[in-house]
């Protein structure tokens, strides 16, 4: 459904947040919106509403409802209306809240912390109609019942074939290798999943035949790639039952030697559990493996019961950070830190560190700045047969990162810089608050600091200095704030139409925060001015990619504030 034609609620307590919320909705091109205050005026308008409601956006924490309750009545009614969460409370909270939308079949569209960005507003809204109630689950177990005879007859015709799911340098965006996921070409169901025939085959000490099979056929397909210069790197599966086989190492080994490849091309993925076991047999098996040459990987991790002196026992050259802690972990404070720790106890270990699950391009753009190695996941592809794997590698240029490993080193050399690097503008008119922006901006290692009185003297240090970042107020003498951000980002002065932007004013009117809004304003300071929280924006802004509109898409934008300057008054 086109934006325009949304029919909105925004249900909260206070009436300035509601307001800003409105004129933003308003600003984007909506007309139909409604307003309650808390959960039970939200509620009686949902159930009255006649064309229904479309969108609810919602505070948490509201008087007689809060918006939790709101949720298990849409989800105990099974009202069709999709979700927006707005709060200023913890991470932690709004990520119970998502789990709790999923188990309600309630549709979130998302969660916007306030402030509120304008950015991120208009995405969340046009993912209004395509967002699945639920997560499907990737590979949900399919409802066959095949005796083990049948698995190892289909194992013996060799119907078993692996698809393949590529593995992606999160530095440069070039695919380094991929997993061989087993995949039963079956005559009459055609493609069944590993649920159907795993389980039956480690139960019944038959796995071996499997893993063979696939071992052989990723041989084959590793041999085939060098032959087109592509020097990747095949992930099979080895299951902790193999493991006890005395000889495992050794017809492994064989296998890859006769396929004419190189053990080193060869990764064996061995999961947490296997790899935590105390078994002898099993322990010396993957020390021998890893003496022939095979990169060893621990898959699934943080999933089992991790033996952190046990890592150290066993020559792993891999660790994958399970996808249950990457999906959606970009938004979840407590999920960031535990995949962070995973990938700092890698690089400590000296082993590679590849996550499992990315989806997004936030979760490529979080990892890749967290220095995760490698990632996986359906963002990059989805399994895919040999032929069309031979044809994504042929024809891989970077298209699903949209980014040249050039702009990845320039992008990260420009989030990475220190503070005395960042060359900022403060436009104010007040003397004592600019001199205190100044000396607060010093005094944290903002060195290349310039400060002016109005907007025509902003314009005129365009011609000779490219700031990083200006911080304006919207009340000027000469041009106001808000005039002066569409002359840059219309391309009407010598600033970069992208220069990052920082909005300073004291005053609350709604008016001019959602026509800042509008002309994608990077953040807001409010008066009075705190050194940390001065430090914590910028540094938050700057880290973030910027995120402009063509020029055109501002030229209606009225910047006249005098009805505000009136009001002011």
């Amino acid at each position: 459904m086109p934006i325009h034609d949304l029919r909105v609620l925004v249900t909260e307590d206070d009436r300035l947040q509601r307001s800003i919320v409105v004129e933003m909705l308003r600003s984007l091109g909506l007309n139909a919106i409604s307003e309650a205050t808390n959960g039970e005026e939200a509620l009686d308008m949902i159930r009255h509403a006649n064309p229904p409601i479309n969108i609810l956006f919602c505070d948490l924490k509201m008087p007689k409802m809060d918006g939790m309750e709101l949720l298990r009545h849409l989800g105990t009614e099974h009202f069709h209306v999709e979700v927006v969460i707005l709060s200023a409370m913890d991470k932690k909270l709004l990520a119970v809240v998502n789990k709790v939308s999923s188990l309600y079949e309630i549709k979130l569209l998302g969660a916007l912390e306030k402030p509120l960005s304008l950015q991120k507003l208009k995405h969340i809204l046009s993912q209004s109609g395509n967002t699945p109630i639920a997560p499907a689950p990737k590979a949900a177990p399919q409802q066959f019942n095949f005796s083990v005879e049948e698995i190892l007859e289909g194992i013996r015709q060799k119907q078993f074939k692996p698809f393949l799911q590529p593995k992606v340098d999160l530095q440069t965006g070039q695919v380094v290798g991929a997993e061989a996921l087993a995949r039963w070409l079956h005559p009459e169901h055609g493609i069944v999943s590993p649920y159907a025939f795993i389980p039956k085959l480690e139960e019944s000490g038959q796995i071996d035949s499997l893993t063979y099979l696939m071992l052989e056929e990723s041989a084959s397909i590793c041999r085939t790639l060098l032959g087109k210069n592509h020097a990747l790197h095949i992930a099979a599966n080895l299951s902790l039952v193999s493991l006890t086989d005395p000889l495992i190492a050794e017809k492994i080994t064989s296998i890859v030697k006769a396929a004419g490849v190189d053990t080193k091309y060869i990764t064996l993925e061995i999961t947490e559990s296997a790899a935590m076991t105390e078994a002898p047999q099993a322990l010396e098996n993957l020390a021998r493996l890893y003496m022939n040459g095979f990169t060893l990987s621990i898959d699934d991790y943080g999933t089992g019961y991790s033996n952190l002196q046990q890592l150290t026992r066993i020559a792993f050259g891999e660790l994958k950070i399970d996808q249950s802690f990457i999906h959606g972990f970009a938004n979840n404070e407590a999920m960031l830190i535990v995949v962070a720790a995973n990938i700092d106890m890698a690089h400590k270990l000296r082993i590679k560190s590849v996550a499992e699950g990315v989806e997004t391009k936030e979760d490529w753009e979080m990892l890749r700045k967290m220095d995760c190695d490698i990632g996986q996941g359906y963002f990059f592809a989805k399994p895919m047969s040999t032929e069309d794997f031979y044809t994504f590698i042929d024809n891989y240029r970077n298209q699903l990162l949209e980014v040249s490993p050039t702009a990845v080193h320039h992008y990260i050399k420009t989030t990475t810089k220190t503070n005395s690097e960042f060359k900022i503008l403060i436009v104010e008119d007040d003397e004592f608050t600019r001199n205190t922006i100044l000396q607060i901006l010093n005094s944290l290692g903002y060195l290349q600091t310039t400060a002016v009185k109005d907007a025509q003297s902003a314009i005129a240090l365009f011609e000779e200095v490219q700031f990083n970042l200006i911080i304006t107020d919207i009340f000027l003498p000469d041009i106001n704030g808000l005039e002066l951000i569409k002359r840059i980002r219309t391309d009407r002065t010598f600033a970069k139409p992208n220069t990052r932007i920082i909005v300073l004013s004291g005053l609350t009117q709604t008016k001019a925060v959602g026509l800042a809004m509008t002309l994608n304003v990077n953040g807001f300071l409010a008066k009075p001015l705190i050194p940390n929280v001065i430090d914590r924006k910028i540094k938050n802004v700057m880290s973030e990619p910027t995120r402009v509109q063509a020029s055109i898409a501002y030229e209606t934008i009225n910047t006249d504030i005098q009805d505000i300057l009136i009001s002011k008054s």
